[in-house]
């Protein structure tokens, strides 16, 4: 497989007219826009999706601490559940009220701007006005991202914010102002931190960034720069929420909600999903305990658990975790049940498991593709593995998988407009 650089073979007007280009390419991007916003408010007017579970939390959060300064869940926890996506929506709430409605608006949002990086991103990795266009049109379209929106999700701004920090890395890695990409990479990997804990070997897609520089330049002096940066961003980012959880616990921690994943997937009735904790041997004495221990209590309780069963079973949580990692890329396939429900539904899922298939299968071939730029493959290579590195340690649910696809679709858009091209009429094309 060769990913064909040079040239767009879709041209929305004189390619030696730049500014002509430029008009047709914001236009052509504007309209995909529209789509995007026209079918993710479609979605959420027609699923009217119920505030339950985790979704509920992150309403409770940002209304509480819009209308009381309070931060907590509904379970009275304060760093349970990730913290970056209520601060997100609080001001929102605080200017237009706490309503779901508010909170999808800011979705909405947030869909434009990953469509605007994920077109970014294919544009930078292509030198391609049409990579980015279709890299954005499939963003638009793919499934879960339209599902995401309608729920109060933190999923909405975790894709962006990982996009985003690919976007820097690949700019570092071809030495594009390291301080600035570095501290600026720093700020967005400290955000997704916060925004949810699988974030936190994201890293290794600038660690990539830095080593590459390194290499390409022969010095030592830029990369250590973007390091330094990269770590002051992160620290300027967090450093307010640990002085927060200081106040609120008693210890600066950035989520007491690690401990409590860890032990899901590493415990005696592990299987690489998510259990109930009720399923576990904690789970008997689960809401005493929490009540006895207080928050950090129960958390350094359910590490310690978790690490005893992993040092007592190396070889069962090597194994357990060869599954996760597995199961993180498996389709989500509608079952029995789900047609059961709703057939409408369980064929729209169809559609999705055929979509996630095309996008995981192109992106994953052409980031080992000739053509790709090697600095560009070893950093989205880097970014990629780990996130899903990660999961090993903890378990699996699909949607826990939705930050990383908009980095395959660019991916698989290089290879789709590089067929588009080939199978155009020469005429045509020459005339655009």
């Amino acid at each position: 497989m060769r990913i064909e650089r040079g040239s767009p073979a879709v041209n929305f007007g004189d390619e030696t007219n730049g500014e002509l280009v430029d008009t047709g390419y914001w236009l052509g991007l504007a309209a995909v826009a529209i789509l995007a916003i026209n079918l993710r408010i479609t979605a959420a007017w027609l699923l009217k999706q119920p505030l339950v579970s985790d979704y509920l939390g992150y309403f409770t959060i940002s209304k509480g601490l819009a209308e009381h300064g309070v931060f907590a869940d509904p379970a009275g926890l304060h760093a349970f559940m990730s913290a970056g996506y209520p601060l997100l929506l609080t001001p929102f709430f605080m200017l237009f009220g706490a309503s779901v409605p508010v909170a999808l608006a800011v979705n909405m949002l947030l869909a434009l701007v990953t469509l605007g990086l994920v077109a970014t991103l294919g544009r930078a990795i292509s030198g391609r006005r049409d990579v980015g266009l279709l890299a954005a049109l499939m963003f638009a379209i793919w499934l879960p991202g339209i599902w995401n929106s309608t729920l109060v999700a933190k999923e909405n701004l975790s894709e962006p914010l990982l996009v985003a920090l690919v976007l820097c890395a690949i700019h570092l890695a071809r030495g594009q102002h390291p301080a600035a990409f570095g501290l600026l990479g720093g700020v967005i990997w400290g955000a997704g931190l916060l925004t949810g804990g699988s974030s936190l070997l994201l890293c290794a897609g600038i660690a990539t960034a830095l080593l590459v520089l390194w290499r390409t330049s022969r010095r030592f002096a830029p990369p250590l720069r973007a390091a330094l940066c990269f770590a002051l961003g992160s620290a300027v980012i967090l450093a307010p929420w640990l002085y927060a959880t200081n106040q609120m616990l008693g210890r600066p921690v950035l989520t007491t909600n690690a401990s409590f994943n860890l032990y899901i997937g590493n415990n005696p009735a592990a299987t690489g999903w998510f259990v109930s904790i009720g399923e576990t041997p904690l789970g008997a004495d689960w809401e005493a305990s929490r009540k006895r221990l207080g928050e950090l209590g129960n958390s350094d309780r359910l590490q310690r658990e978790a690490m005893t069963w992993i040092s007592s079973h190396p070889a069962k949580a090597a194994e357990l975790a060869g599954r996760k990692l597995v199961y993180f890329w498996r389709p989500s396939m509608p079952d029995p049940t789900d047609f059961a429900s709703s057939r409408t539904v369980a064929t729209i899922r169809l559609f999705e498991v055929a979509q996630y298939i095309a996008i995981v299968a192109l992106g994953i071939s052409v980031l080992f593709a000739r053509g790709l730029d090697r600095r560009d493959r070893w950093v989205l290579g880097g970014a990629i593995a780990g996130f899903w590195l990660i999961h090993g340690l903890i378990y699996v649910i699909p949607r826990y998988r939705d930050p990383i696809i908009p980095v395959l679709i660019v991916l698989g858009s290089l290879q789709l407009a590089a067929w588009a091209r080939r199978r155009s009429i020469p005429e045509l094309t020459n005339a655009c």
